[in-house]
């Protein structure tokens, strides 16, 4: 009996051997990326129904110049962040999460543009545009409302490349192509649905979290003081339609640069407040003693939000949840793939610095950081990627001073009008460190650039993008295999042409 059973044992051992190891599974086994932690957030114009109403030819600047600015504003401060989709009168935005005091600052970005945003509709400042300014301004009922909910989302690709999802996933990101050929990037699952939800519970000038973005966020000081909890409703389809808590974000010190003071949650409330809103009128009566009978007996599930976040995480049992999330974002790397990528193609820029010595010509060379999604560890020279408002000289520059602090002038095709580097070769690269996109390749130039002042590579401080640089010169090159094991494509070749090049510019 025993024997069988260790023949069975053995008989599954050998079928588990006989799957594809990590490096060697192929599209049959394909390799997923853990999920990755998104932070979503809307912005929702309030009152925009009656305003359009009322300025029946004009509603459309002010709505479109508002949108705009808060895509600007948005992507200022919040810089990988990206815009998913308007519903209606309603932006939202996502950033992927890779460390919790980040996530505590993007909240307070978030809650900060609110404010400031509306204390710029009510001075006017979105309507200047239009002859009939003091009209549309005297008549300016809009406002905003935000909402802000987290959820681990797994990337499954495009649903046309027959990949079947072979792991269990909370909420799945796919893509697909409309039958016009247009791009659609859906978000799908429980927590998605739940931020949808909870974001009805929101009202002018307020701020709501969902549960597990509140929790997460009160484990900081700073951030505890914020949270303010209103009062509790049942959300369809949410935690099997039990009692959810309503909580809002409100920080004080985002109004000093408006009214030159903190205002509190309760000092924002206008006198009126209660017979406008049944939330906050429930904040009043679940505060105050011997006010009828409570949802909740319990005070501090009102007062105490901490208490009550913890007291939630038990009786639901969202622990297990809750840690799952802190994990990922513990262990999230950095990559530079977007959720939202409609690009077809991207222009990638490689400059191969060089400064002139008298011990002779020393190249910068710089070790990728092993979070990179492509060629983790590999030597490289640096990479910026052109853009449509700036000339690529200018593009280049700028990106090599923000990676590597260092000041450069690309060498220039001085004969042309328009001057621009001059490239010493061509070169293309995956599009997508993703299976079902292998056939998406962007394209690359690689030019000359002349390092301006002074540089030591031990100043260099490692980043997200690189964790070491050095020189090299042209003695080095026959040792290039032992002291360059890991390198990018063409590496040694794009080394020997830039020397050769470098050389034919001073005359030698």
């Amino acid at each position: 009996m025993v024997e069988k059973r260790i023949e069975a044992l053995q008989s599954i051992q050998s079928k588990i051997d006989s799957l594809p190891k990590e490096e060697e599974r192929t599209e049959e086994y394909p390799v997923r990326r853990a999920p990755d932690v998104v932070l979503f957030f809307s912005f929702d114009i309030v009152n925009s129904t009656a305003y359009k109403t009322i300025n029946y030819y004009g509603w459309a600047q002010v709505l479109n110049l508002l949108f705009k600015e808060l895509r600007r504003d948005v992507g200022n401060q919040i810089k990988s962040s990206e815009m998913w989709r308007v519903l209606g009168d309603e932006a939202i935005f996502i950033v992927k999460i890779r460390d919790e005091d980040e996530l505590c600052e993007y909240v307070s970005r978030i809650f900060r543009i609110m404010v400031s945003t509306i204390h710029r509709l009510k001075k006017g400042e979105f309507f200047h545009f239009n002859k009939n300014f003091n009209m549309m301004k005297i008549q300016n009922i809009l406002s905003l409302k935000t909402a802000a909910w987290l959820a681990a989302v797994t990337d499954v690709g495009d649903i046309g490349n027959g990949d079947v999802l072979l792991e269990n996933a909370d909420n799945i990101f796919e893509r697909y192509q409309s039958p016009e050929g247009h791009d659609i990037f859906e978000f799908l699952g429980n927590d998605i649905d739940t931020g949808f939800r909870i974001a009805r519970h929101t009202e002018e000038g307020r701020m709501i979290l969902s549960y597990e973005l509140a929790y997460l966020i009160a484990q900081k000081t700073g951030s505890l003081s914020c949270l303010h909890i209103i009062t509790y409703r049942r959300l369809k389809g949410i935690w099997n339609d039990r009692l959810y808590p309503v909580i809002w974000y409100h920080d004080p010190k985002a109004y000093c640069d408006f009214y030159k003071k903190e205002l509190e949650l309760q000092d924002s409330f206008t006198f009126d407040v209660c017979d406008e809103s049944e939330h906050i009128k429930e904040y009043y009566d679940n505060r105050e003693l011997g006010k009828g009978e409570k949802i909740i007996r319990d005070a501090e599930m009102y007062t105490n939000p901490l208490y009550a976040l913890n007291k939630i995480l038990q009786d639901r049992e969202l622990a297990e949840k809750v840690e799952g999330l802190q994990q990922l974002i513990k262990e999230a790397t950095y990559d530079q793939t977007r959720f939202i990528n409609t690009e077809l193609m991207q222009i990638h820029c490689v400059a191969v610095c060089f400064k002139e010595t008298e011990e002779g010509i020393k190249i910068l060379v710089a070790k990728r950081a092993d979070g990179r999604q492509k060629h983790k560890g590999a030597w490289e020279f640096g990479c910026a990627k052109a853009v449509i408002d700036k000339s690529i000289a200018q593009k280049i520059k700028d990106e090599y001073l923000q990676d590597f602090h260092i000041e450069i002038e690309p060498i220039l095709d001085e004969m042309r009008e328009i001057k621009e580097p001059v490239p010493i070769a061509l070169y293309q690269i995956a599009h997508s460190s993703r299976a079902s996109e292998e056939e998406k390749m962007d394209k690359g130039i690689i030019t000359l650039a002349r390092i301006v002042g002074d540089f030591d590579p031990k100043d260099f401080k490692p980043n997200e993008k690189h964790q070491e640089v050095r020189w090299i010169t042209q003695a080095e090159l026959p040792d290039i295999e032992k002291d360059f094991p890991s390198k990018v494509p063409d590496f040694e070749l794009t080394l020997r042409q830039a020397f050769e090049k470098i050389k034919s510019l001073s005359g030698e």
